[in-house]
């Protein structure tokens, strides 16, 4: 009988250090999907001999075909009067980005487009704000602006006529058609916006 118990006890025992059942749990939840904020239309604009990010001389300068291309911008249409009236395009957008489109030729499609606020670069990566010894340009290669854009220098690169580099001419006291010496560049001349022309300058 001493026996029997000894062998009962064992197995009790040996039952008790087994493996064990895990504990039923409930399933965990998973976790809620992060939405990304979505990004209509392009961000980042570069300007080229071709144009603007997705603007050349082949859209059409109405309000429809720069909004499909800019679906999250404001896009209105301005009448300007200057030495003649010309219908222009403008485009604002949250971020900053401003960009001015006119007529060239064909008043039909984009003649010009100017690039002066916001995320756009040149086509190597530059930035508004640079400076003129930044940028290295030959004043041999520039030009006063007139008319919307007197005050300024209009510069090229060479064999790259479709697209200026407009510089302001911060503290300049001297006249709109005179060019600014060496010294005074270097000193103020901050690239202000970028000038696409379909005709070369």
């Amino acid at each position: 009988m001493r026996n029997l118990t000894l062998t009962l006890a064992a197995a009790a025992l040996l039952a008790a250090c087994g493996p064990q059942q895990p504990a039923e749990t409930e399933p965990a939840a998973p976790a809620p999907a992060v939405e990304s904020a979505a990004v209509v239309g392009p961000v980042l604009i570069t300007f080229s001999e071709a144009g603007a990010g997705e603007i050349d001389a082949a859209t059409p300068l109405t309000v429809e075909a720069v909004e499909s291309r800019f679906p999250a911008a404001t896009v209105e249409k301005q009448t300007i009067e200057g030495d003649g009236v010309y219908e222009q395009i403008t485009v604002r957008r949250e971020d900053g980005l401003a960009l001015d489109l006119m007529p060239g030729g064909d008043p039909a499609v984009v003649g010009v487009i100017r690039g002066h606020g916001g995320p756009v670069v040149g086509p190597g990566g530059e930035q508004l704000g640079a400076s003129w010894a930044e940028l290295d340009f030959d004043p041999a290669a520039c030009v006063r602006g007139m008319e919307t854009l007197s005050g300024t220098l209009i510069c090229y690169r060479q064999g790259a006529p479709h697209l200026g580099y407009v510089f302001d001419l911060p503290n300049w006291q001297g006249p709109d058609d005179a060019m600014p010496d060496g010294a005074f560049l270097e000193s103020n001349a901050r690239l202000s916006a970028f000038l696409w022309t379909a005709s070369a300058a």
